[in-house]
């Protein structure tokens, strides 16, 4: 045996174990309904039951099912016969309203009691620390065994024979029966909506069950074939018994059905919310389609015809089009080889493209200006002569040569696109510092020098037709300086063409800044 000093670490040891241990009573203790040792006394009351022998200390105190405190003590009373017990309410519980009604109820079958109080009304007072609860707001407790005993020998015996049944009935089926109790809160209130509604659809509920006793009266006379209405219902409830494994995964996968059912729904809603206004606006347009299709009825017959025709064409399009698949992929190579001169010419295209009204204008007149004809008089048609017609330009310009541009000249060697359609309010020029130059076109001196070329009739015609009538004050149309070119993202005062990069690419459209 081996005696020595205990140290300081096995004292702790031991003490730290004597603690746990009492915590885990004490744990224990307080689970099991016991009081909590050394707990301030609270709020309590005193009332007296006249059944309480399975009432227990520290029972349960509940107020619509809600525990709020505890039974403290239970005294039997010799001259009332009656059981004195002392409640205490938890502090958020408490006090006690005057009209507070208390009875004894039994929690399961096995009679473990508790004390049911009513909430009480809130001007009623409340009772005081310490004080009684009367016994006249105490309710009678009814036990089983009383029930039982109001019974004659005969219906007791009828009772236990039903108990009997029904445990043979239920033997095996407690997850059954556990469910059915646990969907009996929903079930309540599903009913209770459902009476609610036949409640108010009372006169339509009078009117089936008046209905449904003239059918059942026409039933009674057809037995025979009522008969076979039920036995073909058994034959199908027997096949619908033997797929129950098939039943099962039915039900097992509603569920996930009525979530994916629920979502679709709410996304169709949330899409016709959506398409609402788009239905608005296709409604006029619905409205002018309708000709649209009755015209196409009458159109039918040819889309028929079309479509019956294009046997043949499918026919030859099986040889056709691997032939024209064969002639593309002939066709890349000299694709690629045309790529440089494609970049060379898509530009010129381009900007050709730019002037395409201009172009076309150019060509209509060609062909008006070339196809003037005219049969000389006395002559026939094989005498018809074509003819130019040709306009001479006639202004103080063509008159003579003059060392610089003079302040009327309105010539544009780069108009911009459309620049033609803008002619009534006067074309628009390239450079308009000539405009300012103050150079103005004149005779000359005529007087003396071409006296004997020019005749008077000749120069006082020039002067009218040509100078507008005065020589010193000649009409000019207005002097505005066109825009800019802006091709290939550069932007110049005349058109400037370069190589584009790719064979699509090419110069981009003038606009007019």
């Amino acid at each position: 045996m081996v005696k020595q000093a205990p140290t300081v670490g096995r004292l702790l040891v031991m003490v730290g174990f004597a603690l746990s241990c009492f915590g885990l009573l004490l744990f224990l203790w307080v689970a099991f309904g016991g009081p909590t040792p050394l707990k301030p006394q609270g709020y309590r009351f005193t009332t007296s039951f006249g059944e309480a022998t399975q009432l227990a200390v520290e029972a349960d105190v509940r107020i619509s099912g809600v525990s709020v405190g505890k039974v403290k003590e239970i005294t039997p009373n010799k001259s009332t016969g009656r059981s004195d017990t002392v409640i205490e309410l938890e502090p958020r519980y408490a006090p006690l309203k005057r009209d507070t009604k208390a009875i004894l109820r039994q929690k399961t079958l096995l009679g473990e009691t508790y004390v049911e109080l009513t909430p009480g009304t809130r001007g009623a007072g409340t009772v005081p620390e310490g004080g009684r609860l009367p016994a006249g707001q105490v309710s009678p407790t009814v036990e089983l065994d009383e029930i039982f005993r109001a019974f004659d020998p005969r219906t007791r015996t009828a009772f236990q024979n039903w108990i009997q049944t029904l445990a043979v009935a239920s033997d095996g089926r407690g997850r059954d029966i556990s469910d059915a109790l646990g969907n009996l809160a929903p079930f309540s209130q599903d009913t209770n909506e459902l009476l609610r509604i036949l409640n108010s659809q009372s006169a339509t509920v009078r009117r089936l069950v008046r209905n449904g006793g003239e059918v059942f009266d026409a039933l009674s006379e057809r037995r025979g074939q009522l008969a076979g209405l039920i036995t073909n219902g058994n034959r199908v409830f027997e096949t619908t018994a033997r797929r129950d494994a098939e039943l099962a995964d039915t039900f097992r996968i509603l569920p996930t059905f009525q979530r994916e059912a629920t979502r679709t729904v709410r996304r169709l809603t949330t899409f016709a919310d959506d398409t609402d206004p788009l239905i608005d606006q296709l409604r006029p347009a619905a409205r002018q389609l309708s000709p649209t299709l009755i015209d196409l009825s009458a159109l039918a017959p040819d889309l028929k015809a079309l479509f019956r025709d294009l046997d043949p064409l499918i026919t030859a399009s099986r040889r056709g089009l691997p032939a024209t698949e064969r002639f593309l992929d002939d066709l890349k190579p000299f694709l690629g080889e045309s790529d440089p001169v494609t970049r060379q010419l898509n530009p010129i295209l381009d900007f050709l493209g730019m002037y395409r009204n201009e172009v076309g204008a150019f060509f209509a007149n060609t062909v008006a200006a070339t196809q003037a004809s005219n049969i000389p008089p006395g002559g026939d048609v094989t005498t018809k002569v074509h003819y130019l017609r040709t306009t001479n330009p006639l202004n103080p310009e063509v008159l003579a040569v003059y060392p610089r541009r003079l302040s009327t000249n309105r010539s544009n060697p780069y108009p911009l696109p459309g620049a033609f359609n803008d002619i009534k309010d006067g074309l628009k020029v390239f450079e308009d510092r000539h405009c300012r130059n103050g150079l103005v076109p004149t005779l000359g001196g005529l007087g003396d020098t071409l006296s004997g070329l020019v005749p008077p009739a000749l120069r006082a015609n020039i002067v009218k037709f040509v100078f507008g009538g005065a020589i010193a004050d000649v009409v000019a149309p207005p002097c505005t300086k066109q825009g800019q070119f802006t091709i290939g993202g550069k932007t110049t005062d005349f058109p400037q063409i370069g190589a584009s990069t790719s064979a699509t690419a090419g110069a981009s459209r003038a606009t007019t800044k």
